[in-house]
């Protein structure tokens, strides 16, 4: 099979389905036709104002069809897409401004007093902004208008760097993965395969914008499906899109999974058009999965991913049985094994790192930013996750190595004393860190949120984990 770039992925649809609905965002839909004569225009308008193949153009956006027609457009012309964190403070923003260099920056006119702080020294290309023409600036709908909606035919290979695909590192640091159209294809191409996805699929993915947004469409366009786009992630705007165009797929976290079923208690929502309910970012309670599938009729899919990976390379199977907590098996093109501090693989049931290889694995970070921790190794991505298999080749997470704590010595797993906590009826949520101890080193503090109308003691919760835990692993302060 050869691999597709996104810019060929875009056009193949265009001329296929041109009629087809490729974004739907509240009232607005875009064709493939249509979607993709936008891209060409913003396209033609980046080269028209200077942008040239490799330079970088930072989108400043929350989830609106902007963000996608801004992010294939940088790809159509051979540029770097760079979605940049509007969340950060402003001398963050200004960091990576200056890192990046963007020869544009496309960004929302909320984020414009963001903007003028830094502006005057970290943007040395030129800005436009979505949702508001300002004094001095160029508007979005101006700077296409005057653009053409022909392909403007800049050569794009698989090898081409599509994006900057930023994570934060251990020590809060941002780092942009060079993710290639290739990472982007056989990522994509793996979670079709693993998760079953078909071309008449509507998708509804929950990622921040500046978090893996290429996985907000990758799989639609991949497929000739459709995106179904929501800026909110409150419970009832979820619901209402759902309900609204028949969603299949979703890609979210627990919590959103949780907030629907309370949401639905109160008010009814169709969500039986849901076929395959991706949890990924965090562990997925078997107890939840199975109230989910009793109230909406389809199983939540646990899944593991990381930006490195290029998206999730882990999986559970629709319709298949979940081991409790377990993430899935492997996604057909990933090589992973549990590995010791010293690289060896360890026997089935081990506690080690997860390392992985594979054409969805990015082949490293911008302008080197490992800081020192030499993440790619002998052709082989080390994650920092700590996980075990089972002998049917199912993974388990266990804990961040960071995370990780040593009472008097033993090592102790933070998620473990969590789920413990979360298998009690009355505890809604539960976290727990590390506190020092003159005498052990460190011990665990667990901070519970209780279901409503529930009550409990301190006293209460040591009890239950006694029975539970070894004694070192018990929290001694809650």
């Amino acid at each position: 099979m050869g691999v597709k770039t996104l810019v060929q992925m875009l056009e193949g649809n265009a001329r296929e389905f041109p009629g087809k609905d490729a974004l739907v965002f509240g009232e607005t839909r875009l064709s493939y036709k249509a979607l993709n004569e936008a891209v060409n225009r913003a396209a033609n308008a980046f080269l028209k104002n200077g942008v040239r193949k490799g330079d970088i153009i930072g989108l400043m956006l929350p989830r609106i069809p902007e963000l996608v027609v801004g992010f294939l457009a940088s790809a159509k012309a051979g540029a770097v897409a760079a979605p940049i964190n509007y969340e950060l403070t402003r001398d963050r923003v200004s960091g990576l401004l200056r890192t990046l260099n963007p020869r544009a920056v496309v960004a929302h006119a909320d984020f414009t007093g963001l903007l003028d702080d830094v502006a005057q020294t970290d943007i040395k290309g030129f800005t436009v902004l979505v949702g508001g023409p300002q004094a001095g600036e160029s508007s979005w709908r101006e700077f296409i208008g005057g653009a053409g909606p022909e392909n403007p035919g800049i050569s794009v290979d698989e090898g081409d760097i599509a994006y900057l695909n930023y994570t934060s590192g251990s020590t809060g640091e941002s780092k942009g993965a060079l993710a290639t159209h290739a990472n982007i294809y056989w990522n994509t191409y793996s979670s079709v395969e693993a998760l079953g996805l078909r071309r008449e699929d509507v998708h509804l993915c929950m990622f921040a914008s500046f978090a893996h947004p290429h996985e907000i469409f990758s799989r639609s366009v991949f497929l000739g499906g459709t995106m179904v786009i929501v800026d909110k992630i409150y419970p009832k705007s979820i619901a209402e899109a759902i309900e609204a165009n028949r969603v299949t797929c979703m890609m979210g976290l627990s919590p959103m999974y949780e907030n629907l079923l309370e949401l639905m208690g109160h008010k009814h929502y169709d969500l039986s058009s849901l076929r395959v309910p991706e949890s990924g970012g965090m562990y997925t309670r078997t107890e939840l999965i199975e109230r989910f599938r009793d109230k909406v009729g389809a199983s939540i899919v646990p899944v593991w991913g990381s930006t490195e990976t290029t998206g999730i390379a882990i999986a559970n199977r629709p319709g298949a049985n979940v081991p409790s907590g377990s993430v899935g098996t492997a996604c057909p093109g990933y090589g992973i094994k549990i590995v010791d501090e010293e690289s060896q693989e360890l026997p089935d049931g081990e506690v080690g790192e997860m390392v992985f290889k594979g054409p969805g694995v990015v082949g490293g970070y911008f302008e080197g930013m490992d800081a020192g921790r030499n993440s790619f190794r002998d052709g082989w991505y080390y994650s920092g996750d700590l996980a075990r298999r089972d002998a049917r080749g199912y993974f388990y997470f266990v804990e961040r190595k960071t995370g990780m704590m040593k009472i008097a010595g033993l090592k102790v797993f933070p998620t473990e004393i969590e789920l413990t906590l979360l298998d009690h009826v009355d505890i809604r949520e539960a976290t727990v860190v590390s506190v020092k101890d003159r005498l052990r080193g460190e011990v665990p503090k667990a901070v519970i949120v209780l279901k409503n109308g529930k009550s409990m003691t301190a006293r209460d919760v040591f009890n239950f984990c006694r029975q539970r835990l070894a004694h070192y692993k018990v929290p001694r302060i809650v």
